[in-house]
Order: C-alpha cells, then structure tokens, then sequence
C-alpha cells in the first residue's frame, strides 16, 4: 500500500497546470488539439508520448534511471516509471508541437508580408506615372 501525503502530489499538480496552461495556449492560437484538423493533431501527440516513452522504458531497463523525490505520488505504470513521467512526456510533445506551430505561423507571416506589394506612401512604393493623380 502506497502512503499518499499531499506534498506527494506536487510534481503532479504542477505538470496537470502546465498541461491546462498548454490546452489554454493551443485553444487560442489553434495549433494542435484545436486546429483545423485536430485528430492528426492528436495522433502526432499520442505517437511522440508513446515513442518517448518506450525510449524511457529502454533507458530504464539499462539501468540509466532511478525513481526520484519526495515530490512524486509514488504511483509507477511499469517499474521504476512513475506516473508523473507519462505527464512530463506529454507536456514535452504538446510544448514542442505548439512551439513548432507558432514558429511555422510567424514565419508564413514573415514570408507573406516579404511577397506583398508595397502600398502608396511606403518606402518603396513605385511612384505614381505622369498623368496619374491620387
């Protein structure tokens, strides 16, 4: 029987805000889980946390890790693989397709705004050819 104390559920507590903090982010930019295809958006998130998660299992059974701190729940879903990595891994993935996301926005943006015609009165502008009157 596993001794739950609430200071066990720290780590936890704060990975699930940083998760709702990440479901806040990608509701209002519509990245991911809230774009306009949010079921691939989905798949590639669940594929990432499986994949990092078997890697953490592969790691483990080398013997590259071993349970941490007092702040954990103590709840493991394979041995020596605490609950709270299934959390992180997801947050990891989620973070990274969001960022990605983003960066892909600005840079369409970026591109989009190099591709624009100048408008009149901008540095650039082509002047107005005789005859033409604004």
């Amino acid at each position: 029987m596993i001794a739950l104390h609430w200071n066990s559920f720290v780590y936890l507590a704060l990975l699930l805000g940083a998760l709702a903090s990440m479901a806040l982010v990608d509701r209002r930019a519509r990245l991911v889980l809230w774009s306009a295809t949010p079921l691939r958006g989905a798949v590639v998130l669940a594929v990432g946390t499986l994949a990092f998660l078997g890697w953490d299992l592969v790691a483990i059974a080398a013997g590259f890790y071993s349970r941490g701190g007092a702040a954990m729940t103590g709840i493991e879903l394979a041995p020596h693989l605490p609950l709270e990595e299934l959390f992180f891994v997801l947050f990891l993935c989620w973070f990274t397709l969001l960022l990605h996301g983003l960066l892909r926005r600005v840079l369409a943006r970026r591109e989009g705004a190099r591709r624009r015609p100048a408008r009149r009165g901008a540095l650039h502008a082509v002047p107005d050819l005789p005859g033409e009157g604004r």
